[in-house]
């Protein structure tokens, strides 16, 4: 397997890696359209910028649907942590206190904790389900928030609240949006649900723009009503004047929640997983020789597909000998084929309407010897 720009792109069967945020959308349909692929890989977890009605039913679409869980989980506990303690923390660079007298106790009555409260009793609301929303939510249980989680479908057996009820949701004092962006869920916070919400709520939205009806949260930021912290916004960057760059009670990133110390190349990480599980499974299930013998099953095959990378060169991916080359030997399996649970793990990793059994196939056609 060799990593090539997606320009030097064999014509058919290559597998596409693409960051659809880096790119505008002429320039993504451009690069779709450059070649008949068989697999394409989003290093996004949202699939929004794909028109699934268009999709070719021979071509498997797959997202990075949890590698960005910890870096987003944590600039939203990091925005809620800010916004509880937003009147002042209760520690200072240095001690200005006046020496205390002979008998005073080591903790004055009217000692103050610099006017924050903190998370613990506080009401959080985490809306979504995925791999952000269910991190976030064991993070803020365990420092003593009360969750509720809203779901479109609530499934018995959850150590956590939930509810499909959006009024229940908005009577809250945090709300973090790590939902995906559908026709369903677009301005799912719209005017009229944003103005029924509990007045001093604040907002997070580490997820899409187009989820919360962003003029009326504007509006409603401007009257104090609500506060906000906001990773995306509508459009990226926001025209210079726009109010929300100005009101105190609304702060602003430019998209870069899902950044971390790994996060550049996290994305190869879940492609590689859906690689791995997805061609074990399908070998596990064929008949004849087992993936340890079988090149037809093995990823680093001289036979695999190229992939082009559209935005990140430097991820690592092996090489593939030239052609003629012998093929590497196939590595000794270090663990059993995976079963339904394994597979089923990966599965979020597929964009419907890709189901688990086209994905295997098409798993199948990518590494069947002969392929080029």
């Amino acid at each position: 397997m060799e990593l090539r720009p997606w320009q030097e792109a064999p014509e058919r069967d290559g597998v596409l890696l693409m960051a659809p945020h880096e790119l505008s959308a002429g320039r993504r349909a451009e690069v779709l359209r450059s070649a008949r692929w068989s697999w394409v890989h989003l290093t996004s977890a949202g699939a929004d910028f794909i028109d699934l009605a268009e999709w070719p039913a021979d071509t498997l679409l797959t997202r990075s649907w949890r590698c960005y869980a910890a870096p987003l989980a944590e600039y939203a506990l990091h925005a809620v942590l800010t916004h509880e303690w937003r009147r002042g923390a209760p520690w200072q660079e240095r001690d200005t206190r006046s020496a205390p007298a002979p008998d005073a106790p080591p903790v004055p009555a009217g000692a103050s904790t610099g006017g924050g409260t903190g998370l613990w009793g506080a009401e959080v609301t985490v809306a979504g389900w995925g791999a952000v929303g269910q991190r976030l939510a064991t993070v803020l249980d365990a420092l003593g928030a009360r969750v509720t989680v809203l779901r479109r479908s609530p499934e018995p057996g959850s150590p956590f609240h939930q509810t499909s009820d959006l009024g229940r949701a908005l009577d809250a004092d945090h709300l973090v949006v790590a939902l995906p962006l559908t026709a369903g869920t677009r301005h799912l916070f719209d005017r009229a649900a944003l103005g029924r919400a509990r007045p001093g709520l604040h907002l997070v939205n580490v997820s899409r723009a187009a989820i919360v009806d962003q003029d009326a949260l504007t509006e409603l930021c401007a009257a104090g009503r609500l506060f906000a912290t906001l990773d995306v916004t509508d459009p990226e960057p926001l025209p210079t004047g726009h109010p929300l760059r100005s009101l105190p009670t609304v702060r602003l990133s430019p998209h870069v929640a899902w950044r971390s110390r790994d996060s550049d190349a996290a994305f190869a990480d879940d492609f590689a997983t859906i690689w791995a599980t997805l061609a074990a499974a399908d070998s596990s299930a064929a008949p004849g020789p087992s993936a340890a013998t079988d090149s037809s099953a093995d990823p680093h095959s001289s036979h695999a597909p190229g992939i082009s990378d559209v935005s990140a060169p430097g991820v690592p991916v092996p090489a593939v000998p030239a052609p003629g080359a012998p093929a590497p030997a196939a590595p000794a399996p270090s663990a059993p084929t995976p079963d339904a649970r394994a597979l089923d793990a990966v599965i979020p990793g597929l964009v419907p309407p890709t189901s688990g059994r086209r994905a295997r196939a098409a798993v199948r056609a990518l590494l069947t010897p002969g392929r080029s």
